[in-house]
């Protein structure tokens, strides 16, 4: 018997084996030795071999201050991401506070009920899988927020804006969450070790999203754009759409670019009815041009027999 090129036992047949079950026996052998035989005629050698690329020696309490500092970086993202959104959204940035505290809530819930019931275990890979969530999160705001203020450019009431922006912006966040969470889950199921616990966080913070932006984000702002302070358009709403509007150019969305209204002029509202494509507004260009030709050729005509009769 050998194993790894080195003969490990050389037993001989005493007598014969009318049962087929052989039994390895001598002088010599302690329980020890045998337990190690035993141990080695059932594993047998492996089909490779180990070299030393790395050796570091660490302490106890390292995972300990990784997992601190995780959790540190973690609390400094998310101190940027609140003075983002008070900053450029104002008093809507609240909003976004509000909702990452909810989906905070709601993590470290289903965390804690999963450690109760399944045995989970934050990691330090758990830890930044959390982190990569929260700027998942506030990317769902943002884009919510900037369709509904493209829809007060257009020239919509707060209502109205709020819901074709929530049109809009309903199928953006459904694609970006289902791609995070596919991109967890084949992760999770093809890597090992620590990267899974970041693929579980991962996919577990981004259906925390869905459900935070579908039932608490959504509603909340409607509540809200019934309130005189948002719906007057107050200037540290982050809503009024005197700032919204530039100064030169804008992009109306659409493939549309809107000039600012001259002096004077009124301004331009538009309706609450459905929106139209861009080749839809191209044919609808092409028919009131051909009209318009049409009623140059009448007027010269026209004039033309004016001038005959006279």
């Amino acid at each position: 018997m050998v194993l790894d090129g080195l003969v490990i036992s050389a037993p001989k047949v005493q007598t014969a084996i009318p049962n087929g079950q052989a039994e390895i026996s001598g002088g010599n052998m302690t329980r020890t030795s045998a337990a190690t035989l035993a141990n080695q005629l059932s594993f047998g050698a492996l089909p490779l071999t180990f070299s030393v690329q790395s050796e570091e020696q660490i302490s106890a309490t390292l995972g300990a201050e990784q997992l601190q500092r995780g959790l540190l970086a973690g609390l400094i993202g998310l101190v940027l991401v609140v003075i983002y959104s008070m900053l450029q959204y104002r008093t809507l940035g609240l909003v976004t506070v509000a909702s990452l505290v909810i989906a905070g809530t709601i993590t470290y819930g289903l965390i804690t009920l999963l450690s109760w019931t399944q045995g989970y275990r934050l990691s330090l890979p758990g830890v930044a899988g959390i982190i990569v969530s929260i700027g998942i999160t506030a990317d769902s705001f943002i884009v919510f927020f900037e369709r509904v203020r493209d829809e007060l450019r257009e020239g919509r009431t707060l209502l109205a804006a709020i819901e074709q922006g929530w049109e809009r912006a309903r199928r953006t966040i459904l694609a970006a969450d289902g791609v995070n969470f596919l991109a967890a889950v084949v992760l999770y199921f093809l890597a090992v070790g620590g990267v899974r616990g970041f693929a579980y966080t991962l996919g577990l913070t981004t259906i925390v999203d869905l459900v935070v932006v579908f039932t608490f984000t959504h509603p909340v702002l409607r509540l809200l754009a019934r309130t005189p302070f948002f719906a007057e358009g107050h200037k540290f709403s982050g809503l009024d759409p005197n700032q919204l509007v530039s100064a030169g150019a804008r992009y109306r969305g659409r493939g549309q670019v809107a000039r600012p209204a001259l002096a004077g002029a009124a301004p331009q509202v538009a309706d609450d009815g459905p929106r139209l494509t861009i080749a839809e507004r191209r044919a609808a260009a092409a028919r009131a041009q051909a009209a318009a030709d049409g009623n140059d050729a009448a007027d010269a005509g026209s004039a033309s027999s004016k001038g005959s009769d006279n």
